[in-house]
């Protein structure tokens, strides 16, 4: 499960991972795009060099 702040809901949501569109291993960490049920897609940073939540990366 993962919570975002949507800023098309202007809140929280909570999604499962049936909500992820992509997973990327990369050296800057885990990246995630994961879409709200609104269609908003959110990316994610995480894991060990991951930091931030929200992170502007490289297309």
């Amino acid at each position: 499960m993962f919570v975002i702040d949507c800023p098309a809901h202007g809140s929280r949501v909570l999604l499962s991972e049936r909500r992820i569109r992509n997973l990327r291993n990369t050296d800057a960490g885990v990246l995630l795009d994961v879409e709200c049920y609104c269609g908003h897609i959110e990316k994610i940073r995480t894991g060990r060099h991951g930091g931030s939540r929200r992170s502007s990366v490289p297309q």
